[in-house]
């Protein structure tokens, strides 16, 4: 293979600066990306001053001391672009798993009627069937598995991956199918989008999951609601939580599952209170 002096050789003055950037851009993803893989994707539940040993900012110290009443906890995902998405599946299979059989199959159902809204946006079927089938997969081997059983089938790539883009395009076909509630979030002065936004933003594997993402996601599921615990460095001792709640109410299911992830800047993780 050329190497990347070769490459350059043509090429002069501004253009040979951006190409050096762009390089330097993405061998320094590469090297996050073999970080992330030494991480399992979905780890073990740690107590929340575990992570007192990573932060000497006292802003941080200080939040999360104020998280760590009770049995806090957070259970680390890989940082990989997906973590949100990752984060919120496990939790939300964590949760059902939880449940009676008959609570179990009432949100299956629920799920299962969801699929329209894919329908509804012009996906096509046969490529989407996939990653649906596997979260219904593992959605029927809930009752009776243990949350070791879940880690490992979450460390599966086969099975976490169909999950997230089963979600994915959940949330990207609910934005899609209610594009006037989103539009005003997503213009850039240029005129909206969407479908170039789902594209970019939800539909592409990898990419992190913005506000508008995890709003969709949450109004694509129904029956849960997700708060999102900052931590950061905003003014106060104490993270501020941003909560997400659904636009309407799931008929099939009057089942609320209480989800939430704890944020720090570039990365989400599943937080227990």
């Amino acid at each position: 293979m050329m190497g990347h002096e070769a490459e350059f050789q043509s090429v002069k003055g501004e253009d040979q600066d951006q190409l050096d950037d762009l390089t330097i851009l993405r061998l320094t993803q590469e090297i996050k990306d073999v970080e992330a893989s030494k991480n399992p994707l979905v780890g073990d539940f740690r107590p929340i001053s575990v992570l007192l040993d990573e932060y000497k900012d006292a802003t941080f110290r200080g939040k999360i001391k104020a998280l760590g009443g009770g049995n806090a906890g957070y259970r680390p995902v890989r940082g990989d672009g997906n973590c949100a998405w990752r984060a919120f599946a496990f939790r939300y299979f964590e949760l059902l798993s939880k449940l009676s059989n008959e609570e179990i199959e009432v949100s299956i159902k629920c799920l299962q009627s969801r699929t329209r809204l894919l329908d509804a946006a012009g996906y096509s079927e046969t490529g989407y069937i996939d990653f649906v089938e596997e979260t219904f997969n593992l959605l029927q081997k809930l009752p009776g598995m243990t949350q070791e059983q879940l880690v490992t089938e979450f460390n599966n790539p086969e099975v976490s991956s169909a999950i997230i883009v089963h979600f994915r395009l959940l949330a990207a076909a609910y934005i899609k199918t209610h594009a006037d509630d989103y539009i005003p979030f997503i213009d850039d002065g240029e005129g909206a989008d969407i479908s170039e936004y789902c594209n970019r933003n939800i539909e592409a594997f990898s990419v992190e999951a913005d506000h508008l993402a995890l709003s969709a996601l949450v109004n694509s599921i129904l029956i849960v609601h997700l708060g999102v615990v900052y931590m950061d460095r905003s003014a106060g001792e104490e993270a501020v939580i941003h909560n997400f709640l659904p636009a309407e109410s799931a008929t099939e299911a009057t089942l609320s599952l209480q989800i939430s992830l704890l944020y720090r800047p570039g990365h989400y993780d599943i937080f227990y209170k």
